[in-house]
């Protein structure tokens, strides 16, 4: 392809440009979505990387912005769409979802929505004007303020299983030791997700990168940055878009059967098992954190592993509300999760 065409703005090689697509007028301000074209010299594949279709995971933003100040055009094969901001109007009131009184208001849970919702339209115009002009897609998911994710995601199911193995090998390429065997027709990792749309619908090879979060210090979140560049680079590498073969990790813990550990009540979050425990084991029924009340001090409940498992994400001390992101822990009570090489 020796042109690409977005927002109806023609992007020449060799060039970047930043395009503001508009996608509707909500009460008193503009919804538009920016997105930084970098067009490489040579010819080559279209690579989406996408940003915040969850508003308050801002993280992800800094991982373009880097991005997009290293890529030399020079050395490009093909052009990088990076879309910092996917879901300005969640972004814009600092929430994970649109707050509007929607029926679908998760922009990550409403692709091919049929109605006029913000998230249909917003979703609707990531699907037309940017997902269907792409090869290969990355989307970041990041913790919000007080927990970090900690794996990388792929489809296991396409339909084709030859796309399937390019996304685990984006994966892999990542060069990030946990792999998440992602089920694009079932539960919230559905066909109304960024990823199961592009996968089921375009036939687009992509993955979920969950490195990083906030509130951890900005030498641990720096760390968590460089994670985040190594693993693009390591797939700029894979696809033939720069030269170089990708590292690898010496070994990954596959993920499958996982537990999603969260309180049931609201409170001060005080861990007893943190990030040092990180990618370590955890017996059935150990101690992992404290609700406590931040009224009377007592202790509301404490959050326990429910089986003997692996902790691939976690969180640091913070007022949570009843479901909020504590902890995750990769089931090594069958063959569903296991730690091997590439």
């Amino acid at each position: 392809m020796s042109l690409l065409t977005i927002g109806g703005k023609a992007i020449h090689r060799g060039t970047k440009e930043i395009v503001s697509v508009p996608v509707t007028k909500d009460l008193g301000v503009e919804i538009n979505i920016k997105a930084h074209i970098l067009a490489g010299r040579h010819e080559g594949p279209t690579f989406l990387l996408l940003s915040m279709l969850h508003g308050e995971e801002w993280f992800s933003m800094l991982i373009l912005r880097e991005l997009v100040r290293i890529i030399d055009l020079n050395e490009l094969r093909g052009n990088i769409i990076a879309i910092p901001v996917a879901n300005t109007s969640a972004f814009n009131t600092g929430t994970r979802c649109v707050m509007d009184n929607s029926d679908e208001p998760d922009a990550n849970r409403a692709f091919g929505g049929e109605y006029q919702w913000l998230t249909n339209q917003i979703t609707r115009v990531i699907d037309e004007e940017f997902m269907s002009k792409s090869d290969y897609m990355i989307d970041y998911h990041v913790g919000t303020w007080g927990c970090t994710m900690a794996d990388i995601g792929y489809g296991a199911d396409y339909p084709d299983p030859k796309l399937s193995e390019i996304s685990r090998e984006m994966a892999l390429a990542y060069q990030f030791p946990v792999i998440h065997q992602m089920k694009l027709n079932k539960g919230t990792h559905s066909k109304r997700t960024s990823m199961g749309r592009a996968a089921l619908h375009h036939s687009i090879p992509a993955i979920v990168p969950e490195i990083g979060g906030l509130g951890f210090g900005e030498n641990i979140e720096k760390a968590w940055l460089e994670d985040n560049i190594r693993g693009i680079m390591g797939n700029l590498k894979y696809l033939g878009m720069i030269d170089g073969e990708p590292d690898y990790c010496d070994k990954y813990l596959f993920v499958g059967d996982y537990w999603r550990v969260s309180p049931k009540n609201g409170g001060y979050l005080e861990p007893v098992i943190g990030l040092d425990r990180q990618f370590t084991r955890v017996e059935k029924g150990e101690l992992l954190a404290r609700v406590i009340d931040p009224e009377t001090f007592e202790v509301l409940e404490e959050l326990r592993s429910p089986g003997e498992g692996a902790i691939f994400y976690t969180c640091r001390s913070y007022m949570t509300r009843p479901g909020g992101w504590a902890y995750g822990i990769a089931c090594l009570e069958d063959d569903n999760s296991y730690w091997a090489s590439k």
